[in-house]
């Protein structure tokens, strides 16, 4: 369950903090409060969701990553 359906695609993070572009991430193994997921670069990483499941979708990016990438 942890992030949900609205979490199963998100925004990579290594893609976002460490070379400043937004790809997709797809979940590949959903746990009970953190989620592994992988993105079209490879990149592999785990998002924790132990304060509850998304409440919004985490793909398209929301707009405030949007706006991390344009600065």
């Amino acid at each position: 369950m942890a992030g949900g359906k609205l979490a199963a695609d998100v925004a990579c993070l290594p893609c976002l903090f460490d070379h400043g572009r937004l790809t997709r991430a797809r979940r590949i193994q959903e746990g009970r409060e953190s989620d592994q997921y992988l993105c079209d670069e490879g990149h592999q990483f785990g998002i924790d969701w132990s304060k509850g499941p998304a409440t919004e979708p985490q793909w398209p990016a929301p707009q405030e990553l949007r706006d991390l990438v344009k600065k």
